[in-house]
């Protein structure tokens, strides 16, 4: 593995519109790995050779949190970065991950238990391999799920097509939300972000979906992980909505000067319209939520990140 193919790699990173977090964050170890390859003395300071290229990690998707708490994971508290160290926390991240993901999951079923409603009704918008893997191992569960189609990418297809190999799921358009809201019992989101305030970011619709279900006294229930928590809001920044090729919505030339297409992939949907978050932590308000998250993540380092761009 020459550093042409790392970099390669980073461009195929930066490129990548349809990967979810946990895919994401895979590929994005897997350059470092293939870094730490190139380093033939485990104990050699790397912090010149490595630093450069978690920056250029983060910054191929500087809105995904998980990602950038990944990196936390791997080097805060770190006075030297070597080899061996990083290989280290590396193997250690991956026994922390399943543990995380065992505890959402159990918290998850709790949920699912406490609503002792064998024939439950749920929207769902955009892909979450979070909500969707747990769903499928439910089959004691009739659920019939609305899931809508989720523009411009249409992930919402592929939601249905899955779910659909065990349950009644019927696919939506998503200015459709009105026509069957009624018939919800619960609206189920994944999460891309939370911010300090408990603001969520997540797949354009998101807000006017919980908007509309707070209208009709319909739960909207965030389903994520503690690493979701976003350090760039924790410490003051702007985290910006990233505009998208207007191709995928408007195919035509423009050509009339007033004319202007936009296209997001992601909005923000306010603390206030969502009921809970079922994280790793438990079934919590979102001020619990991120009071515990607050504690249990490392924060510190990224403050110096974002200040120097340097450990």
């Amino acid at each position: 593995m020459e550093l042409h193919d790392i970099q390669d790699l980073l461009k195929n990173l930066k490129d990548d519109n349809t990967s979810g977090a946990r895919e994401f964050i895979d590929k994005a170890l897997d350059i470092i790995r293939r870094q730490l390859k190139l380093i033939e003395d485990p104990y050699k300071d790397i912090t010149q050779e490595l630093i450069p290229l978690l920056i250029q990690i983060i910054e191929s998707r500087p809105s995904m949190a998980p990602l950038i708490n990944t990196i936390g994971y791997l080097i805060n508290d770190l006075k030297v970065l070597n080899k061996f160290v990083i290989e280290e926390r590396l193997n250690r991240f991956k026994i922390d991950r399943k543990k995380r993901e065992g505890l959402l999951e159990l918290n998850f079923n709790n949920f699912l238990k406490e609503y002792n409603k064998i024939h439950l009704k749920v929207m769902l918008i955009s892909y979450s391999s979070t909500i969707i893997n747990s769903l499928l191992k439910k089959k004691e569960f009739n659920f019939k799920f609305y899931v809508l189609e989720s523009r411009p990418l249409l992930e919402g297809q592929r939601v249905a097509e899955i779910l659909s190999s065990q349950f009644e799921t019927h696919l939506i358009i998503d200015a459709a939300i009105g026509n069957f809201i009624d018939e919800i019992d619960i609206v189920l989101i994944g999460v891309d972000s939370i911010l300090d305030d408990g603001s969520i970011i997540n797949k354009i619709g998101t807000f006017p979906l919980a908007l509309f279900a707070s209208t009709r006294k319909v739960d909207v229930y965030a389903v994520c992980d503690s690493y979701k928590y976003n350090l760039k809001s924790h410490y003051g920044y702007d985290v910006l909505i990233e505009a998208k090729p207007i191709s995928e919505v408007y195919n035509k030339e423009i050509t009339n000067k007033f004319l202007e297409v936009h296209n997001y992939y992601f909005d923000i949907t306010p603390p206030k319209y969502i009921t809970k978050i079922i994280s790793d932590f438990g079934v919590l308000n979102i001020p619990d939520f991120l009071k515990k998250v607050r504690k249990s993540l490392p924060i510190e380092w990224f403050k110096y990140f974002l200040n120097n761009k340097e450990i």
